[in-house]
């Protein structure tokens, strides 16, 4: 370093040691759920670590949906996609992007969360949601 000017060597030192003392960036301690579908009327979704179930309430059920952006065709059935979500949180999950007309809301359960959906204007509409669901605090 006896060759470098001054200056240079300054800024090489700077440099090094801004670097090697730079925080990580955060980590984000959710996984994001995303939910979509067409809906005329209400539907809800129970959300428990063994299963996902959906329970129609008033006029036709969903259509188009999907789960992870994965099409969900049989809702009688818990979504494959489910397995990496069961071992979170879901006591507290939180809705963080919403898309819809009508009502969409997040309740939390004993087990988990429950997910309500509903379009009560005249026809169907396109809803979406993306739920962040904490991870389990390491033990």
């Amino acid at each position: 370093m006896k060759n470098l000017p001054a200056a240079f060597t300054i800024l090489l030192l700077v440099t090094f040691s801004s670097c090697a003392s730079a925080p990580k960036p955060p980590v984000d301690p959710y996984d994001y759920l995303t939910l979509s579908g067409d809906i005329d009327g209400s539907d809800k979704f129970i959300f428990t670590p063994d299963r996902v179930e959906w329970v129609h309430l008033h006029w036709s059920a969903p259509v188009n949906m999907k789960f992870q952006g994965k099409t969900w065709t049989d809702l009688n059935k818990t979504p494959d996609k489910w397995n990496a979500f069961a071992n979170l949180d879901l006591k507290h999950a939180t809705i963080v992007r919403r898309k819809g007309r009508d009502v969409i809301a997040l309740e939390a359960t004993s087990a988990g969360f429950v997910l309500y959906l509903d379009d009560s204007p005249n026809g169907a509409a396109s809803y979406s949601v993306t739920i962040a669901i904490p991870w389990l605090p390491k033990k």
